[in-house]
């Protein structure tokens, strides 16, 4: 760990989330969003299927859908998972400086961004400085790798499901539902989406509930009500899925050895007394 007293923090916005700590087990990723991993005090490592050993390095980049071990080293360990869409992911990858199989590492300028993620986990938290920084660091352009002249869209008819899937969290529309509000044939959504994203719209739906929970959660719900508000049939189905798709457990995200803080856009933490609420809130929900 750090010698700093940096804080373990959970930041929710918009369409991706921030974890910042530290995690005992290694990391089974198989379907989870588009994600950025770094190992902010000392290297992390990596395997997909078909490698024989571990490469290591600081900088990660995961498209999504892809299987992959993360074993973290016991690192003071930054995950960002990225929007949906791809165009967070279109525009890391071309500053990654390596690739092996479907997965980028060796992030440019990769100890000044290091440096920048280390800066907001000091206390007192700040959402302000927080979402500067990462909004800064994902917009900022990056050099196009020589001998590519690849453009990125986004498809608009995607963005209507997705944003159809957000705003009624506990529907399960069917498939057929949401390709006749596109004017697409089912088969042709199911491909275009998973060409977009890289996830099946059923495994989507499934993240964004995750998100939803985590973010009741945040907002100092019970854990149950939480998950249930989200379309899950329990906590248990809650938990079952958030190791499926993001190869950890809850508890190991949110059992920290100092408190995790738990923040949102709207929610500030800067408060000493709001700051302990979520934290006693959170080791009662995992322990």
């Amino acid at each position: 760990m750090p010698t700093t007293a940096y804080c373990p923090l959970l930041f929710l916005w918009q369409q991706r989330s921030v974890f910042v700590g530290s995690l005992s087990e290694p990391i089974y990723v198989s379907t989870g969003a588009s994600t950025l991993m770094m190992g902010l005090d000392k290297p992390i490592r990596f395997k997909t299927h078909d490698m024989q050993d571990f490469i290591e390095c600081r900088s990660l980049l995961i498209p999504a859908g892809t299987s992959v071990v993360v074993d973290t080293q016991g690192a003071f360990f930054f995950n960002c998972t990225l929007d949906p869409m791809g165009a967070d992911l279109h525009q890391l990858s071309k500053a990654m400086k390596k690739q092996e199989k479907n997965c980028f590492y060796l992030l440019q300028d990769e100890q000044h961004h290091i440096d920048s993620f280390l800066s907001f986990c000091c206390a007192p938290l700040s959402v302000l400085k927080i979402q500067s920084t990462l909004d800064q660091f994902l917009q900022q352009p990056h050099k196009q790798p020589p001998h590519t002249h690849e453009r990125f869209f986004i498809d608009a008819r995607i963005e209507r499901v997705i944003s159809h899937i957000r705003h009624n969290t506990t529907d399960n529309t069917s498939l057929n539902q949401l390709a006749s509000q596109v004017n697409l044939s089912p088969a042709y959504l199911s491909e275009l989406f998973k060409s977009c994203t890289g996830l099946p719209i059923r495994r989507f739906r499934l993240w964004h509930r995750l998100y939803t929970t985590v973010e009741r959660i945040g907002r100092g719900g019970n854990l149950t009500d939480a998950a249930m508000e989200s379309g899950f049939n329990d906590s248990s189905h809650f938990i079952r899925t958030f190791r499926s798709m993001l190869g950890m457990t809850p508890t190991s995200i949110f059992i920290q050895t100092t408190p995790l803080q738990i923040l949102t856009e709207e929610i500030s933490i800067e408060s000493p007394l709001v700051s302990k609420a979520v934290s006693e809130k959170t080791q009662e929900l995992f322990s």
